[in-house]
Order: structure tokens, then C-alpha cells, then sequence
């Protein structure tokens, strides 16, 4: 193992999925001497107090070392291994993610697509590493903890970390005052015995903040589009925000302000903010101030949307399970049963109920029903649907008056939806739900009953009915994948094609979805999640003021981040507004551009159940060419969005079933 993936291991938190709270800077410094200090064990390179030197420029092959081993053996000089600190510093970021990574594969950490890493459960209940043999693999931090507080004689590599995570101020956020107390004399006994840990303290202690090629050199005043650029973009009035975010990016830069009466706001719009988001957010960025007012319609004060750091990482470990792919996986017969039902009820000849994006919803609804809370929701799938989307343009778009929720109507709609929390929760007891394949409910429960102040009953109802909500979204992409089917008959002629194949001996079981049976199928639902993004952007409040692009965003701005606007940037997706499953099969593949494809967020709030949702997508896609011939209601339709609360078709799509390609009953 490389030192900087040990300081990495040594310096996560359990509690946060992260590093431990350290200066930017310090911690850059440590990953560098880091590096320095592998080429040292490697025999590449030798230092003193005023030179360092290479001895042997031979690639190790190793990518965390080869670039730093590269750029010392090609300088034009010798420098002081201070020099090489600061230099390599630069490049921390990149250092971070490789260690980050190459833990992972390792199988030591397990990595959330939110950017929280965790100790994976076998190092957790053993406390070694799998990947090393002998003493050295024990757990970092039981090693180091017990060198520095059972006064145990550290061996060499020891010494080193210790040096690399006190140059850094690692300590101090690790342990608490009084075991940092205990240990400050060791911790400084062994911080000078090393040579390389001695430069970067130096390092440290001459550059208290980053060298001037690390900062920018002005702060720039931020580009401001106001009314008249809105009312006069007829992509802003089409109701397609993400394109017209990148619009807006392509003349301003990738972070400008967005003045409305009564409103302005911070967007982020560039894949280069996104990646921003991923890596630094966390620090920066608080998501609940939007929601609270949201959230207490719905009788609850706190959701896994709301929440931020530690807490937030809580919920997301507590629920992955239940979110996972393996859920669609394990219930795959009951997804086609359900489909079927939906389909029974479209009949032949008929248009639609409601419109194509209600009927999808209710299609999706019902199924996430069942797989997240092994209930049949249908009597108030409906009421869920409106109250959601009144209590959206009342508290979170500040469109409507409080009123409207108020009105009989929505009383009534609160009133099934409150029934449904009590119908879930009454039908999850251990005796209900003895010998059933467990739901996401069920992590909930046990969370709930191990710490009811973390998760108490007033918010548990609405914990039960969010995976229902998130259904209503991803049921409109699929009134849009339906909209592109009918537009584009090729590529439902190639979904038909690999259905037939999966389906010709009775229904596919999960084994039989892999990647080169429902190849077309997957790349159809990745563009269509690509074009139509159905949340065109997520809204954050800046906690802590930061610097992105060269501008300075004072602490307690409104930060909208538009992640889906790099979908239609022309430098990341060839002819952006065509659809063309194409971009996703190589050579081109376009989505793998980082920060350029994000159909499903950024940062820590990034979907949880982003693997979920693509298979269930595509299976639904299956099973709807499978089984129906289908037309476009009305025949002549030209796609029209609807911006609020989330983008979707207009109420006049729909679309008719003509006749079965297959029969539906067995």
C-alpha cells in the first residue's frame, strides 16, 4: 500500500465518509511528500536537506508515482525538497482520487456514488487489510493509535505517516484534545526523524496558505443575465432551462447570476462546476434551507433530501440497500407483472388516459410501490402526484400562494396520503413481513427502532412515501423514452429486437440482462435521460463563502447548480439536440467526459438509486415492445415542455395501444 492511500485511510471518518477536516493546503502537501516519500522506498530518487535527486528515472508503473518521478528526472536542475512539496502539491487533487480509487479496488474502502467513501465490512469486522500480509496489514489506525498512546516502537513506515498526517494538522482533527494531549510529545519525537516529513513541516509553516499559482490572481466581478436575456431566448421560453443554462454558459463562463424580480441567484452550468460540485461541495454548499418549508406540508422536519454532512451519510448507508439495483433485480417477475397489469388496463384502441406522462407515472409509481413498500398504492398514487406538485410551485418555486393548499381538494389529497403512512407502517411488523424479501421500509423500521431520535415517527412517514415521489420523475422520462420511441421507429424496431431475444423462452431473469443483450436498450435510456433531464437543477445555499472560475460567491448566496446544461454543450455531445444512442457506444463515448453527463446530480446528494432507476427503466422499455404496438397521440405531435415544477411533456401527448406484438396473459 502507498503512504498517501494509508493518510487516506488514517484520516477518513467513519461518521462523515470523508477525510478528516484539515487546512487545503496542508493536506496537498502531505499527499506530496507522500508521493516523495514512495520514490525514496522505490530507490528513484535521494535527499538531503537542500537537494533532492533522481537515481533511477525508471517508471515504478505505479500512476500515483510515475508523473511526480517523471517531472523531477526532466527538470533542468536540482531542487530543494521543498520546492519539489510545493510543486507536487498542485497536483493533490489528482493524487487524492487515485488513492481514493486504488483503495476501492483493493476492496479496503467502499465508495457512494455521493462521494462518501467507507471502510468496507470484511476490513471493518476483521481490522486488516486483504491485500497485505503480515503486521503491515492491520488496520492503520488501531496501528497508529496504539504507537502513539501505548508508547509501542514504531517501525520505519510508521514514523513516516505520523510525520506526513502531524505536517498536515491531521492529529488535531483525528483524535480528541485529550488523546492529542497524551500523544503531542511522540507525535513530534517521530515528525523529526524523517527527512522528507521534515520538508513538508517546512513547507507548511513558509506557505500558511497556497502559492500564488494556486489562487487567482484577481477576483472577477460575475457576469450577470437578467429578464430582458431570459424573455428574449426562445430556449428559455420552449421551457428547456438546462439549454438554456448552457446557452447562457457559452457567453458568460460557467458561473454567472441569474436576476429575477424578487430573485437572484448563483448558477453553476459547465462540466467544470460540476466537477467542483463532486469534489468540494460538501464544504461549501447546504441543501435544506429550500426544503424545510416543503417538508413541513408533508409533516416532517428533516428527510435524507434535507439532511447534510454526517447526518445525511447516515441515512445514505442506512438506505442503500433498499435502493440498490439488486432490489429490481431480485423482483424482476414482479416489475413484468405489473407492467402487464398497467397494460391491461391501457386496452387496444384507446388513448391514454390523463395523458402519456400521468399514465407513465402510474406505471412507475406502482412498481416502486411495491418493490420500496410491498404495498399496492393505487387508491392515492393520484393525490401523492398532485399534492406533490402544488406543494413544489408553493414552497420551493414560490409560485403559488399558501392557500392553494388549502383548498378541499388538496386537504383531501394530504388526508390518503397520511392514510398511506399509516398503512405502511401497520403492515411492517416482524410477523407481516416474516419470510418476504426485505424493502427499503424495513431499513427504515430498524433504523427508526434503534435510534428514534435520529429517525423519529414525525419523520418516518415521509421517509416511507419519498422513493413514490422520486417515482413520479423518473415516470416522466419514461413518457419522454416513449415520446422518442414513436419518433424514432429504428431505434424501437432495435428494442424490439433485443426484447424478442430475452423474452422468446418466457421472462428474462436479472442473469440474463447483461450489458450486450440490452446494449441498444440501455444507450436509448441513457439518451433519453441525456436530452430530457426531468430536474433541470438543484438549489443550494453557499454556508461557507468560496472562489470558483476566478469569483468570489459570498457565504449565504442562493447557488443554483444546473448539472444537466453540459448535456447540450457541443464541446462535450456532438450535435447536442439530436437524439443519437450513438454517443454512448465507443469510440465516441461522450458521457464518460467528467462532469459532462449528469442525469442524476451532483455532489453528495447525487440519486442513490441511480442503478436502480436505469434498470427499471430499461425493463419497462422491454417489456412495453415486448407486448404493444403504439401510436402517437395526437399523431402530429411536436414536443412541448413543461419547465415547473420539473420538466415534462405537455398535457396533449399521449399516445394509444393498436394491437399486441405478443400476447399479454400467459
Amino acid at each position: 500500500m502507498r503512504f498517501a492511500e494509508e493518510i487516506l485511510l488514517l484520516l477518513l471518518k467513519e461518521d462523515t465518509g470523508y477525510v478528516a477536516p484539515v487546512a487545503e493546503w496542508r493536506m496537498s502537501c502531505a499527499l506530496a511528500g507522500s508521493v516523495l516519500m514512495d520514490l525514496a522506498m522505490e530507490n528513484r530518487i535521494d535527499s538531503d536537506l537542500d537537494t533532492l535527486t533522481v537515481i533511477d528515472a525508471t517508471p515504478t508503473g505505479d500512476n500515483l508515482l510515475d508523473p511526480t518521478l517523471a517531472e523531477i528526472a526532466a527538470a533542468d536542475e536540482v531542487h530543494a525538497p521543498q520546492f519539489w512539496v510545493e510543486r507536487i502539491a498542485q497536483r493533490a487533487e489528482a493524487i487524492s482520487e487515485s488513492a481514493l480509487e486504488g483503495l476501492v479496488e483493493m476492496g479496503i474502502l467502499d465508495f457512494d456514488s455521493g462521494g462518501f467513501w467507507s471502510v468496507s465490512a470484511k476490513v471493518a469486522r476483521s481490522g486488516r487489510y486483504p491485500t497485505v500480509d503480515g503486521r503491515a496489514g492491520e488496520e492503520i489506525k488501531g496501528r497508529i493509535m496504539r504507537t502513539l498512546l501505548d508508547d509501542e516502537i514504531p517501525d520505519p513506515r510508521e514514523v513516516a505517516i505520523v510525520g506526513l498526517v502531524n505536517s498536515c494538522g491531521g492529529f488535531q482533527a483525528l483524535m480528541e484534545p485529550d488523546e492529542f494531549e497524551l500523544a503531542k510529545e511522540r507525535i513530534e519525537l517521530f515528525s523529526g526523524m524523517d527527512l522528507i516529513g521534515r520538508a513538508i513541516a517546512a513547507a507548511v509553516r513558509s506557505s500558511y496558505r497556497p502559492p500564488e499559482s494556486l489562487r487567482s490572481i484577481r477576483r472577477r466581478q460575475l457576469p450577470v443575465v437578467g429578464l430582458s436575456d431570459m424573455l428574449f431566448s426562445r430556449t428559455f421560453r420552449s421551457g428547456n432551462l438546462p439549454e438554456f443554462m448552457a446557452e447562457q454558459s457559452k457567453l458568460h463562463g460557467p458561473v454567472f447570476e441569474l436576476r429575477a424580480p424578487g430573485r437572484k441567484l448563483v448558477v453553476l452550468a459547465g462540466a467544470s462546476t460540476n466537477r467542483w460540485v463532486g469534489r468540494k461541495g460538501r464544504h461549501f454548499l447546504r441543501t435544506r434551507d429550500y426544503l424545510e418549508e416543503f417538508q413541513a406540508q408533508w409533516g416532517t422536519a428533516r428527510s435524507i433530501a434535507s439532511m447534510d454532512g454526517a447526518e445525511h451519510f447516515r441515512m445514505r448507508k442506512a438506505v442503500r440497500a433498499g435502493n440498490a439495483r439488486a432490489v429490481v433485480e431480485d423482483r424482476l417477475a414482479e416489475v413484468f407483472a405489473l407492467g402487464r397489469r398497467s397494460f391491461r388496463e391501457w386496452g387496444i384502441g384507446k388513448t391514454v388516459p390523463d395523458g402519456g406522462e400521468m399514465t407513465c407515472q402510474r406505471l412507475i409509481g406502482e412498481q416502486i410501490a411495491r418493490l420500496s413498500a410491498s404495498i399496492d398504492p393505487s387508491a392515492v398514487l393520484d393525490d401523492l402526484l398532485v399534492y406533490e406538485y402544488r406543494a413544489l410551485l408553493v414552497h420551493v418555486f414560490g409560485i403559488l400562494p399558501k392557500f392553494t393548499l388549502r383548498t378541499p381538494k388538496m386537504k383531501r389529497a394530504l388526508g390518503g396520503i397520511l392514510d398511506l403512512y399509516a398503512q405502511i407502517h401497520a403492515s411492517h411488523t416482524p410477523a407481516q413481513r416474516a419470510g418476504k424479501r426485505r424493502d427499503l421500509v424495513d431499513d427504515l423500521m430498524e433504523l427508526h427502532q434503534a435510534d428514534p431520535q435520529y429517525l423519529p415517527e414525525t419523520d418516518l412517514g415521509f421517509a416511507f412515501i419519498a422513493p413514490l415521489i422520486a417515482g413520479h420523475y423518473l415516470g416522466s422520462a419514461m413518457a419522454f423514452a416513449i415520446y422518442e420511441m414513436l419518433a424514432n421507429p429504428h431505434l424501437k424496431d432495435a428494442i424490439a429486437a433485443e426484447a424478442d431475444a430475452l423474452f422468446g423462452n418466457g421472462d428474462p431473469v436479472a442473469a440474463d440482462l447483461h450489458h450486450a443483450a440490452i446494449d441498444v436498450t440501455h444507450r436509448f435510456a441513457m439518451e433519453t435521460l441525456r436530452l430530457h433531464p426531468v430536474i433541470p437543477m438543484q438549489m443550494r445555499t453557499a454556508m461557507n463563502a468560496f472562489e470558483i472560475d476566478g469569483m468570489e460567491i459570498p457565504a449565504g448566496s442562493t447557488v443554483t447548480i444546473a448539472f444537466p446544461a453540459p448535456h447540450f454543450m457541443e464541446k462535450h455531445f456532438k450535435e447536442p439536440r439530436k437524439f443519437d444512442v450513438e454517443r454512448f457506444a465507443p469510440p465516441r463515448n461522450e458521457h464518460r467526459q467528467q462532469g459532462a453527463y449528469a442525469p442524476f446530480g451532483m455532489g453528495t446528494h447525487i440519486c442513490g438509486g441511480s442503478r436502480w432507476t436505469e434498470l427499471q427503466m430499461v425493463a419497462n422499455l422491454l417489456l412495453i415492445t415486448r407486448h404493444l404496438e403504439l401510436e402517437m397521440v395526437p399523431a402530429n405531435y411536436k414536443l412541448k415542455l413543461n419547465p415547473l415544477p420539473k420538466i415534462s411533456l405537455s398535457k396533449r401527448f399521449g399516445f394509444r395501444v393498436t394491437g399486441y406484438r405478443h400476447p399479454i396473459d400467459p
